[in-house]
């Protein structure tokens, strides 16, 4: 009886192990089967208006060629995950991100803007060393979502036009941008910020041509005026 009774011990204890094992391999396989958050790569895709009437007009007109300075970013933007604010505090995803940096998405914007410009024959990365006539250099002061108050996606950069020795500051303006967000998917939020960089760029193209004291052709001429 003895026997019987350590045997059907045994058994029990083999059981309790058993089950134990089968549990942490439950608990194992639980932990190495989670799935990810799947990762989206949102593009920004701006839209040029009047740019074909522009290069046509560039021909015609004394070539003026820009040089661009890489613009920066205040430090809570230098990221390329989307950033999603609801008031003052700003949340990065850890699902969608920018195809690149928001100064590099702003600037690629404003850069297919202003080359559309009829005076403008070119715009190129700032080297001094290279020929140019103008140079714009700029900060890019808020590229996020923003749920408070509605839900749209805000986008700013402070742009700043110099003579082509970046010597002397002819003009500086902030320029903003707020458009709805439909829902907060990816595909909405690449839509409103594809509008708000397109915004931005369109204004500081005109701002270059056609604003107070018409700052690109200031540039030009206090360039050729400091040349004397």
């Amino acid at each position: 009886m003895a026997g019987y009774q350590g045997s059907e011990g045994g058994t029990a204890v083999r059981t309790t192990v058993i089950s134990a094992c089968l549990a942490g391999l439950f608990l194992l396989t639980g932990c190495l089967g989670s799935v990810p958050p799947v990762e989206r790569y949102l593009r920004v895709e701006t839209v040029a208006t009047g740019c074909a009437e522009g290069r046509a007009n560039a021909a015609a007109a004394k070539p003026v060629v820009v040089a661009v300075m890489e613009l920066t970013a205040l430090d809570n933007l230098d990221r390329p995950a989307v950033l999603v604010a609801d008031g003052n505090v700003l949340v990065p995803s850890t699902r969608w991100y920018w195809e690149g940096a928001p100064q590099d998405v702003v600037g690629a914007g404003i850069i297919r803007a202003v080359n559309c410009l009829p005076d403008v024959a070119g715009v190129l990365k700032y080297r001094p060393r290279v020929e140019h006539q103008a140079v714009l250099a700029g900060s890019v002061t808020a590229f996020n979502v923003q749920r408070k108050n509605g839900r749209r996606f805000v986008a700013g950069v402070r742009l700043e036009i110099w003579t082509k020795d970046a010597r002397r500051l002819v003009a500086s303006r902030e320029f903003r941008a707020e458009i709805p967000v439909a829902s907060e998917t990816p595909e909405a939020i690449a839509d409103a910020a594809s509008q708000a960089v397109s915004d931005i760029a369109a204004a500081a193209a005109d701002w270059l041509a056609k604003g107070t004291g018409k700052p690109l052709a200031a540039a030009v001429a206090g360039e050729a005026e400091q040349g004397k």
